[in-house]
């Protein structure tokens, strides 16, 4: 295989790529050289892909090439051995701590410094179409791995045929915490195995075949192989979604993100920072908790405890109490939601911070959300598990649905998330149509009772809680200190506009030219029909017979002129049906359908795979005429599917597909973008977005026929408003180049016969559609690739630490889907495999997120609330019985009445909303006896368990996790200061402390309280997650608020970001100065 170097960076690539591929590789490599972001754009045809995936992958071998030239005497570090070792509660906490400091500096056991790539696309089949394209590369040696949800990956028969994947998800837990799923059980056991392990890029359907044959589970094994992969392969959702992200692990420090088909990029950010909340949704969510009550109650009266199920899986962590509780919460919210006002036709619109105050008026809000919501998945998880054997027709769809709706509205918490809320969000609240709910939740268990949903009352309302600024996922992907993000696809222009929508940084942009010769394609805006009918398919005239009429005819025109397969792309799923129940009365359908078989895009998934193999199989059909699929914008045809060849010569566009005018969400689309447009940030107003929306939706449906660089096809605009020099010019670039050889005035005549001469020329002297590489004898080596890394990072001998290892070639290629056709045959660079393996520990753990994870006590309201009481006010909850040992672990819910008044109105003590609080008692184990222990800088007082749960520590405790500043008192008992400081010998002491940070914070370990050492990793950790310097600047000033330690805070400055080193460093001394005035 050819070999080219690009901005010092040699790449492998299949075959002598063109200039617009060269400089399309050039683009990636110089945003990855500099860590910056990209938006390139490359028609679909051009290779991007393969492009994509050839020029990163090269970067990362040569990065990884570098890394280790320069860790070939890697630095040295003390031994743990030799530490103290902190209370067990720390261990996490450390551990965490050092694997982050570890990734950052390249030191022995983080990730050596080297990033991952996360390869996202919208679509599984898309990601299986880029996974085979990379198995055809000189880079197939590298690790791949997949993550995909148990729709596609689990294999248990009763998992499986659950209906939707949050049912599969709580089925899954069941059998797990049951043990009865051996598939699971397997995985251990069966992941290193070579199938898996060295089998190098394995999709959605090796995993399911390989997990079949070795009898584990597909979906857990992949999640073993994402972590020593090269390159991950996701859909969108999970990448920007924060629930997928947080339940898939998924990693993006120092990560490389790869969006490709990123043409919707915003609209799935704002998708997925969107939801909707129903009357009815609240009502189904409380009709399934009084049906676990009725069942808990049934038990209680017979006698049972947890203890006498026979399924661990049946058993839970919940009373009547707790359920009768969050049944009060949600009949609050409900009112709340009922008695809002709206206007009767239209809704009523409030700003994006209402939602909190609706909720605040239930009694749900930041400090009781987490338990309220831990409380909803274990009853999600005990209606799943429980329904074949109780008889439970729900699958917790109302459950299911309330707890994604809390977890979306409180993705953070704390004033300055409100106000980005506020900003970018609009709440929306409109009357409930009184009808049955329908879509997925009709797909649910619910259909088959007498009574499907509950009724809808007369003043039901929908909330609809709307995200309207991309930039607001965008951001929470970038804050995760992603190294770059590259956005990529065939339709992202205008880019000006999208950049500045996203609100990302872009330092590398392309719009790249087709690959494609002007004889290739044929382009015509057709304004009229053969009976001279004006063509155009707005509001107006979509209704006027004589335009539904021409439509048709001019379909049929084409038809005998185009060979083989014929595209149609309609507006909407209203139009195309409307269009065949007008054609079919006036006999038109039957005409055209002589013509060519006609195939319409379905809506469901199964019957979508029947009508495409149908329509490939009369393509293919030797004696048959071609066929022509009528398919809608925007719909799954128009998206992701590949049309090369005969599949699609032509492709009609019968209209533009604007967004309906009158739908609310556009409507505050168009006013969210007027009211925040400027000069300086150049967001598209209202209008220009949403003739962008039309014109984008069209790019992508015309972009399914010229597929790769020898294919040939025709582009047919039939509708008027073409014309438009706007609407041309929102067009891709390399359509508009064709259009101005268009002659805007042609008759119909004309057109047909036009149309008939260039795919006689085409068929006469293009060539085979067949992309024919350098011979593949010509590829390197195994061994060169690694060589030509080692020569030109100086790396010899054995010091390199790189094995290469070789295994069998390739005997067949799989394509994921019969509808897509490979634009280069497999044949032409198929290649051996290679194995590289660095010998690194690429187990990189999440330090944040071990942080958390440590606080899983905190006290929202009064520290009494620990202790037990006899109140009234106090209600403590009771688990049921189990052995001792499983008490000891268990959690205890407590519901306590507010002690402050939410809204003036709230009088009555049935209104009152509650609390629940999560008690878990946590112990500190002291390893000496002794009191006091003398460190250098004085006698320091020892922790005890008392101390340890104090009510000042629990209070700072919980003020860290909610983002407060801490108590101003002293919180830990240091001695009294040896000697009266001066800041000359503070400033000394801080110089002399280690510059690195693991071996700082083992000092620190050491020298600090327990509970200082606690406070101060927590504080840290909140500094990183939402970088705000004032509050960790309070908060560390008040941990270390003994003079005895004023020296550290001036090293606090080796954990700051370094956009806050200075400011941090001058307000530090200008604070310990004025503290040791005071002294």
């Amino acid at each position: 295989m050819p070999e080219i170097t690009l901005n010092g960076v040699v790449v492998n690539f299949p075959f002598e790529p063109y200039e617009v591929q060269k400089n399309y590789m050039s683009k990636v490599i110089e945003a990855l050289q500099g860590s910056s972001n990209a938006v390139l754009e490359s028609p679909t045809g051009t290779g991007k892909t393969l492009c994509l995936l050839c020029s990163s992958l090269a970067w990362l071998l040569t990065k990884k090439a570098q890394v280790q030239a320069s860790k070939q005497n890697p630095l040295e570090l003390i031994d743990d051995k030799n530490l103290i070792k902190p209370a067990n509660c720390l261990n996490n906490m450390q551990d965490n701590v050092f694997a982050e400091l570890e990734a950052a500096t390249g030191a022995k056991g983080g990730a050596w410094g080297v990033p991952k790539i996360i390869y996202a696309s919208r679509t599984h089949s898309q990601l299986s179409q880029a996974m085979a394209e990379m198995k055809r590369t000189s880079y197939n040696f590298m690790k791949a791995a997949v993550i995909g949800s148990r729709d596609q990956l689990c294999i248990h028969t009763d998992v499986v045929k659950e209906l939707g994947n949050a049912n599969k998800m709580h089925m899954c837990r069941a059998k797990i915490l049951a043990r009865s799923c051996g598939f699971y059980q397997r995985v251990e056991q069966k992941k290193d195995h070579p199938d898996f392990r060295d089998s190098g890029i394995l999709d959605i359907e090796d995993l399911v075949k390989t997990g079949s044959k070795h009898k584990c589970c597909p979906y857990f094994v992949s999640k073993e192989l994402v972590e020593k992969a090269d390159i991950i392969f996701m859909p969108y959702n999970y990448l920007l979604d924060p629930k997928a992200r947080k339940a898939n692990n998924i990693e993006l420090h120092n990560s490389i993100v790869i969006l490709d088909e990123a043409h919707n990029v915003e609209k799935m950010c704002e998708e997925s920072a969107s939801v909707q909340l129903k009357s009815s949704d609240i009502a189904l969510c409380m009709e399934e908790i009084t049906g676990i009550m009725k069942k808990l109650d049934e038990d209680i009266k017979m006698g049972l405890t947890s203890t006498d199920f026979s399924n661990d899986q049946e058993k839970q962590n919940f009373t009547l109490e707790d359920l009768a509780t969050l049944k009060e919460l949600l009949l609050n919210l409900e009112k709340v939601v009922d008695d809002v006002a709206v206007n009767f036709t239209e809704g009523s619109t409030f700003p994006g911070d209402h939602i909190f105050e609706l909720f605040q008026k239930a009694g749900i809000h930041d400090d009781n959300l987490e338990i309220i919501r831990k409380l909803m998945d274990d009853l999600i998880q005990y209606v799943t598990s429980s329904t074949q054997n109780n008889g439970f027709s729900s699958r917790a769809t109302g459950l299911s649905h309330v707890s994604d709706v809390f977890t979306i509205v409180y993705a953070s918490k704390g004033p300055n998330f409100h106000e980005r809320v506020k900003r970018c969000y609009k709440v929306h609240i409109a009357i409930e149509e009184q009808k049955p709910q329908r879509g997925a939740k009709n797909k649910d268990g619910w259909n088959s009772m007498a009574k499907t949903t509950p009724s809808v009352k007369s003043n039901a309302k929908v909330v609809s809680f709307w995200c309207f600024n991309p930039g607001f996922g965008m951001t929470q992907v970038l804050n995760k200190n992603v190294r770059s993000v590259i956005l990529t696809s065939g339709t992202l222009a205008p880019l000006k506009p999208l950049i500045s929508e996203l609100g990302i940084p872009v330092d590398v942009r392309l719009e790249n030219p087709h690959i494609i010769k002007k004889s290739q394609v044929y382009v015509k805006i057709v304004s009229h029909g053969p009976d001279n009918e004006p063509l155009i398919s707005n509001y107006e005239n979509r209704n006027n017979p004589k335009y539904v009429a021409s439509l048709a005819r001019t379909i049929l025109s084409f038809c005998p002129h185009v060979p083989a397969g014929l595209l149609v792309f309609f507006p909407s799923y209203f139009i195309l049906t409307k269009c065949q129940e007008e054609w079919t009365k006036s006999g038109l359908w039957a005409q055209i359908a002589a013509r060519k078989p006609i195939f319409i895009e379905p809506r469901t998934k199964e019957d979508f795979n029947i009508v495409m193999n149908e329509y490939y199989a009369k393509i293919n059909d030797p004696a048959g005429k071609g066929a022509i699929f009528m398919a809608v914008c925007r719909g799954k045809v128009s998206e992701g599917l590949d049309f090369a060849d005969k599949n699609g010569r032509a492709v009609i566009i019968t209209g533009l597909p604007f967004p309906p005018v009158k739908d609310a969400r556009v409507v505050l689309k168009r006013r969210y973008l007027e009211e925040n447009r400027t000069r300086e940030n150049e967001i598209l107003s209202g209008n220009e977005w949403y003739g962008l929306e039309a014109t984008r939706a069209v790019n992508q449906a015309i972009g399914r026929v010229i597929r790769h660089k020898d294919d040939y096809g025709a582009i047919l605009l039939c509708d008027q408003r073409f014309n438009d020099k706007r609407q041309r010019d929102q067009l891709s670039r390399w359509l508009q180049e064709h259009l101005k050889q268009s002659d805007p005035k042609a008759n119909f005549g004309k057109i047909i016969g036009e149309l008939s001469r260039f795919f006689k020329e085409a068929d006469r002297t293009l060539p085979k559609p067949s992309l024919k590489p350098t011979s593949y004898n010509e590829s390197p080596s195994k061994n060169e690739v690694l060589i030509n890394l080692k020569s030109q990072y100086g790396m010899t001998g054995s010091s390199t630490n790189i094995k290469i290892e070789t295994e069998g070639s390739i005997n067949a290629i799989k394509i994921e889907n019969a509808n897509h056709v490979p634009s280069w045959k497999p044949a032409d660079y198929q290649r051996a495999n290679i194995v590289v393996n660095f010998n690194q520990n690429t187990d990189k753990k999440d330090f944040f997120a071990g942080l958390k994870s440590a606080s899983n006590s905190i006290d929202f309201n009064d520290v009494s609330s620990y202790q037990s009481s006899t109140e009234s006010s106090l209600v403590t909850i009771h688990k049921r019985l189990g052995s001792p040992k499983e008490d000891q672990n268990r959690k205890k819910y407590k519901i306590i009445p507010n002690n402050f008044s939410t809204h003036s109105q709230s009088t009555s003590s049935s209104q009152a909303s509650c609390i629940i609080q999560e008690v878990k008692q946590e112990v500190i184990d002291i390893d000496s006896d002794s009191e006091y222990d003398a460190g250098p800088w004085g006698a320091v007082k020892k922790i005890t368990n008392q101390m340890y749960t104090s009510e000042l520590v629990k209070e700072n405790v919980s003020a860290l996790i909610q983002a407060k500043p801490i108590s101003n008192s002293e919180p830990f008992p240091y001695g009294t200061p040896l000697k009266s400081y001066t800041l000359d010998e503070v400033i000394q002491k801080a110089n002399e402390l280690p510059e690195d940070r693991m071996v700082l914070l083992k000092q620190m370990k050491i020298q600090v309280h327990i509970e200082a050492y606690k406070l101060f990793l927590l504080a840290l950790s909140k500094y990183r997650e939402i970088g705000d310097l004032n509050l960790a600047f309070d908060q560390l000033t008040q941990i270390f608020n003994h003079p005895n330690l004023f020296h550290y805070l001036l090293g606090m400055k080796r954990f700051i970001k370094d956009c806050h080193k200075e400011i941090f460093e001058k307000r530090m001394t200008e604070h310990i100065v004025a503290k040791l005035k005071e002294r």
